[in-house]
């Protein structure tokens, strides 16, 4: 989602026009959820994806349509398609759409966005709420007004009847990553949208698998620390995909870090002294996550060393171990898909987004 932000922002660095494309609703089946969006830019081109195919095509092309006319627009489309042989889309559900035209110089809606990109770097949340000001099917040429505010309380942008939604809104820990709520008519939804900070996964050890977990991780959008005690692993020829690298003793892999419950640690290091150190390090902080490799002896003899030393059954709970997805994978490669499969898997919980 972050690469959706920091391109929106380029657009308007560029004087460019853009639409941005997000799901009000779904019925029955569709391929994303509310609050999945792309962004089509003026030369077709586009950043992110509600589901490809047909119907992201559908939607690139009212999109390119809202560019020439400068409109926005609230669309349904259907997948009520009866041939899997046909051209017609087929999952069985409807999805109702935002179309939204901004143009370069709506200055409020580039503040919302640069803050919306900054907060994921800055590990801030956000919330942005966006009344849908249109009823379906209707077309506009006025701007659409929202708004965003920081964990913090700071506000940017205003729209009507902005002081009664902020009343209506549920407590954050209430607050799934996207939603429609109705605060003052039933037939006038606004749609809340957390932007929560980007996942941070700290990979300690920097061997085969340590790198292709930090290859992947940071694919699929985590923010990645690959932590190794030997210089000749722990360097950017052999993690260029790691946006920090550390060279420390396992013993004091966090000492410069917040690790929080946003936060996922992988143990892959080089061996069952290292991982026994690195585990015990891990335990002591508050991450959502902690996997650690190993054959169930290994793991066995590491839980009973850490238990002798003070650790409990609730604290060895907390560890995914064997670590990752069971796909059967044996190279490093598949070993780090299988790892960063279940990484995502529990974002996806901490998210509260049913899988």
């Amino acid at each position: 989602m972050s690469s959706i932000w920091e391109a929106i922002v380029r657009q308007f660095e560029q004087h460019r026009n853009f639409v941005l494309a997000t799901i009000l609703s779904v019925q029955g089946s569709s391929p994303r959820k509310v609050g999945a969006k792309v962004l089509i830019l003026d030369n077709g081109d586009v950043v992110g994806t509600i589901g490809g195919g047909l119907f992201e095509a559908n939607v690139r092309d009212s999109a390119l349509n809202a560019m020439e006319s400068r409109t926005s627009s609230r669309l349904s489309f259907a997948f009520h398609g009866q041939d899997a042989g046909s051209d017609q889309m087929i999952c069985g559900g409807s999805v109702e759409v935002l179309v939204e035209f901004v143009h370069p110089g709506a200055k409020t809606k580039e503040q919302i966005y640069r803050k919306l990109a900054n907060s994921i770097h800055e590990r801030v949340s956000t919330l942005l709420i966006k009344p849908i000001q249109l009823e379906q099917g209707q077309t506009t040429k006025a701007e659409l007004d929202y708004m965003c505010i920081d964990e913090n309380g700071a506000r940017l942008g205003d729209f009507e009847n902005s002081t009664v939604c902020l009343k209506s809104i549920p407590p954050r820990r209430l607050l799934k990553p996207a939603q429609i709520i109705f605060p003052w008519d039933p037939s006038s939804p606004v749609l809340l949208e957390w932007i929560y900070p980007r996942s941070i996964v700290y990979v300690l050890g920097a061997g085969h698998v340590g790198a292709c977990v930090c290859h992947l991780a940071s694919y699929v959008d985590f923010m990645v620390v690959g932590i190794d005690d030997r210089y000749e692993y722990a360097n950017v020829q052999n993690l260029p995909d790691a946006d920090e690298i550390v060279v420390a003793p396992f013993e004091n892999a966090f000492e410069q870090f917040c690790v929080d419950r946003n936060s996922f640690i992988v143990i892959v290091t080089r061996g069952h002294a290292h991982d026994k150190i690195a585990l015990a390090q891990a335990l002591k902080t508050d991450a959502t996550y902690i996997g650690m490799i190993g054959s169930k002896r290994k793991i066995k003899l590491i839980y009973d060393s850490l238990i002798d030393e003070g650790f409990t059954e609730s604290d060895i709970a907390r560890v995914h171990a064997p670590i990752g997805l069971p796909i059967g994978g044996e190279t490093p490669q598949e070993i780090a898909v299988s790892i960063v499969a279940e990484m995502v898997q529990e974002r996806i919980k901490i998210l509260n987004i049913q899988v």
